[in-house]
This record gives structure tokens, sequence and C-alpha cells, in this order.
């Protein structure tokens, strides 16, 4: 006798969409615009003090200097970050995107509109041509070079810059999550990531052999928060995400991940756990992982120390 499951498919999709449209209605949308505008400000007044300053920066040196530098590298970072933040949000609200986050829930959008996900990877594409066109073509490299100096660090000159990897990851996150908890996501990188950077390049105290100072990781802390808070989320949640956001930042640094990719969607699934916090089935999840690391490791290194017996 056939037997019928008791959630068909169309009752787990109306699920998932209903759960996304609940996720996506915890954030004012009104307040993302704030905090958009709030980001081009902050971008704007930071470069006004750099330009302003900068002459009595260097002059000084030391930290002051650092921090300055970092003032403009930041600036750009916040602007470009609340760019990407206001192509999403406004051409979904003027009906030319579609969210990148799809369930079944629309968010109201235009379904002739072009898929967000779709358009923002067409410019990972651009970005991505451009920086192996520089990497790749000495003459492209001097050009880049003398053109970002300020903006371009050490470590970028034989890599793909921040951008390579802002874009992707504020990508990840819109995929990820409905359109304004992707965007929060997104602003825990442009603002946040600012003030850990800044932090650091004024801090004393380090945190481990990283370049990252404990005041930068605070700032980011603080920052994050208070986005998440101002947003709409609860408060315990903006702290869950805001203490994702932070740790990744300072582990991503140590272990030699690109934190412009990691922060949007450490962001993200900070907010997802904070509002269904699992920290038991967490924790086992990771045991289990690390076990099945180890076994691994012991493994190979058993069958490399058989190899190279028989090869002595």
């Amino acid at each position: 006798r056939p037997t019928h499951p008791s959630h068909p498919p169309s009752a787990h999709m109306a699920s998932a969409s209903t759960e996304a449209l609940q996720l996506h209605a915890l954030v004012d949308a009104s307040r993302i615009e704030h905090l958009i505008f709030g980001g081009f400000a902050c971008g704007g007044l930071l470069l006004a003090i750099h330009f302003a300053l900068g002459w009595w920066a260097v002059k000084c040196g030391g930290s002051v200097a650092r921090v300055f530098v970092e003032f403009q590298r930041k600036a750009f970072h916040m602007i470009g970050g609340c760019i990407i933040c206001s192509f999403y949000h406004w051409g979904m609200k003027l009906g030319m995107l579609r969210p990148a986050f799809t369930t079944g829930a629309s968010e109201g959008s235009n379904e002739d509109a072009l898929d967000a996900g779709a358009a923002f990877l067409a410019v990972c594409l651009v970005v991505w041509g451009l920086e192996a066109s520089r990497l790749m073509i000495p003459a492209v490299q001097k050009w880049y070079l003398n053109s970002f100096k300020g903006l371009i660090r050490q470590k970028e000159h034989s890599k793909a810059a921040g951008v390579a990897y802002f874009l992707p990851g504020a990508l990840a996150a819109m995929l990820a999550a409905p359109s304004s908890i992707a965007i929060l996501g997104i602003l825990f990188l442009s603002v946040g990531d600012a003030a850990a950077s800044i932090g650091s390049a004024g801090g004393f105290v380090p945190i481990g052999a990283s370049s990252r100072k404990l005041e930068g990781s605070i700032g980011c802390f603080l920052v994050c928060a208070a986005l998440g808070a101002y947003a709409g989320l609860a408060g315990n949640v903006a702290v869950v995400a805001a203490s994702f956001v932070t740790i990744g930042e300072v582990l991503a640094e140590v272990i030699g991940l690109d934190d412009n990719f990691v922060i949007p969607m450490l962001g993200v699934l900070g907010v997802r756990i904070g509002l269904a916090p699992q920290w038991g089935q967490m924790a086992a999840v990771m045991c289990i992982g690390l076990g099945v690391g180890v076994a691994l490791a012991a493994t190979v290194g058993s069958t490399t120390s058989k190899e190279h017996l028989r090869e002595s």
C-alpha cells in the first residue's frame, strides 16, 4: 500500500518561503537605508580628515601616520561597500533586480527583472579579469600601482587586491540570506572591518602573532553590534552576529584568508545562529570534524612513513 509523505515538497517550500520573509522582516528597510547613507557619510568624513590633516600625520609618524593611512584606505572601503549595498537595495526597490536569495519568496520583486546574483557575478568576472591582466602584464601592473599607490597594501603587489574578494564575499551573503540581512552583512564588512583596521593601526595590544590589535577587534565588535541593533535585530542576535564577525576577522588574518570574503558570510550566519542557537549541535559537529581530521592526518602520516621506509 503506497505511503504519502506527511510533509509534501510544496509544504516545505512554503515553510522555507515563510521563514525567509520572516527573516527579511526582522530588519527595518528604512533603517538599512539610513545605514547605507551613514556609511557614505563616514567614508566621506574619513577622506576629508585625511586630506586636511594628512601632512600633519606624516610629520608625526608612528601610529598617527599608520592611522591616517587607514583613514584613506577604509574611506574607499566604506564607500565601495555602500555602493554595492545601494545597487542591490535600490535595484530591487526600483524593480530592476530580483533578490539573489530565492526560496519561493519574492520579497515583492519583479519576476522579469535581472537576477541580482547573475548581475553581481558579472561584475566579479570583470574585476577578476582586470586583476589577472595587471598581475600578468607588467605595463598594466605599473599603471595600477602608480594610480592606487596609497590604497594598495604591500602584499597585494603580487596577489589580487581586496576588491577581488569583496565582491564575491558580498555575492555569497546575497545568496545566503534575504536582501536586508545580506546588506547588513556587507555593512559589517564595510564599516566594522574599517573600525578593526583603524583600531589595529593605532592600537598597542597584539592578538597572538597576528597583525590585529585588541583595540581594533573591540572597535569591530562594538560597531557591528551597533549596526545590527540599529537595523532592528534583537540585542542578543546583534551581539552573536558581531561576535562571529570579530572572531572570524581575526582568524582570517591568522590563517591567511582574506576577510573581505569571509566577513559578509559570517555576519549573515551570525544573524541566523543568533535567531536559532544550536550551540550543542555545532560543538558536536566541530568535535566530529576534528576527529575526522586527526584520523586522516594519522592515516596519511602512517602511509607516508611506510613509503619513506621502502625508499630508504
